[in-house]
């Protein structure tokens, strides 16, 4: 279902790769399994989780690829079998100026010899990103439009629009979160608990647009999944994307709410909005990585695991209790914070 047989370039030198990538030169002939085999589960030395009895575990999504590796991947995999299938000349997209989303099309793009549109929320700035410049320079166009217009991009009438203006263009929803997101991180979670050296009481993931929590507790691999949330939102919003994930796992697997996983939609560590760093979550990130050796990316790895440091501390979790915790990559968002 997820082999992608576009040709690759016949360059991959090109992109930029780091020493420690996961991910071989032929990743477009392999199945989304095959992939998601590739990363490794690592036990964590943690002196806080040896204090409260805990095991913890992470999957390194973040050495699958310096550009394509993290959850995104799996969240564009399932669209790049079916823009194949398409027709359609080239990929397009949104997010805003970090967007690991956009980076990671922008790289998959460039190996595969598929032309790339990003739809950026705000006005263009003077100087562009560092991971903007880097999606330009893997090809991707760009195209700056208003935040008021951006909260339209899953308005239908504005989708038909963007459409004419794009006629050849297969259009992906912001971060890949759609079904086919999902499903590609179902196969991601079933990975990890696989690759794990037990089976996990609780599975622990990041989210934003909700839809790599969907996919994980559709996975359907361990008792509980803590979902991090790292944007801010109002009571009743959070409420509706707690059972707006629930629903949709429930429509992955045709199950009921009660044959799945508990689930908790955790949103008391976003830090107050996207991309907030305040004092005491960038004294962690120091003190976590010194001690275990796994950098964190800013925006979402270390707002869950921040998190899970406060929960193990309130007595969350009972001594014993197995934690598997899922990093979803985007390391080069660190490059928007200065000094970390």
């Amino acid at each position: 279902m997820y082999v992608i047989n576009t040709s690759v370039r016949s360059d991959p030198a090109s992109l930029k790769r780091s020493e420690v990538s996961l991910l071989p030169l032929s990743w477009a002939h392999l199945s989304l399994r095959e992939v998601a085999n590739l990363a490794p589960v690592q036990l964590l030395k943690w002196r806080l989780a040896d204090t409260f009895g805990l095991e913890v575990a992470m999957r390194r999504e973040d050495l699958l690829h310096p550009t394509l590796g993290g959850n995104k991947f799996y969240k564009l995999a399932g669209h790049l079998d079916a823009f194949r299938k398409s027709g359609a000349y080239r990929l397009l997209s949104f997010g805003g100026a970090f967007s690991n989303h956009l980076y990671a099309l922008a790289a998959a793009g460039h190996e595969l010899n598929i032309p790339t549109v990003g739809i950026v929320r705000g006005e263009k700035p003077e100087r562009l990103s560092p991971t903007l410049q880097d999606a330009t320079g893997l090809g991707m166009e760009l195209v700056f439009i208003s935040r008021a217009e951006y909260r339209l991009k899953s308005d239908p009438q504005w989708i038909a629009k963007l459409r004419l203006r794009f006629a050849d263009a297969y259009v992906i929803p912001e971060g890949g979160g759609d079904a086919l997101g999902s499903e590609g991180c179902m196969v991601w979670a079933a990975a990890a608990a696989a690759a794990s050296p037990w089976r996990p009481d609780v599975m622990c993931v990041a989210v934003g647009t909700g839809g790599t929590a969907a996919g994980v507790l559709a996975a359907n691999v361990s008792k509980e999944v803590e979902a991090f949330l790292v944007l801010s939102g109002t009571p009743a919003e959070i409420t509706d994307m707690e059972t707006e994930i629930v629903t949709r796992a429930c429509g992955l697997t045709a199950k009921e709410r009660y044959q799945l996983p508990s689930f908790h939609l955790e949103s008391n560590y976003s830090c107050g909005g996207y991309a907030r760093l305040p004092a005491e979550l960038r004294q962690f990130i120091g003190e976590f990585e010194a001690e275990t050796g796994v950098p964190l990316d800013p925006v979402y790895t270390a707002k869950m695991m921040w998190g899970i440091a406060h929960k193990a501390r309130s007595g969350q979790w009972q001594p014993g209790t197995r934690i598997l915790v899922l990093h979803s990559g985007g390391l080069q968002g660190r490059r928007g914070f200065p000094a970390l």
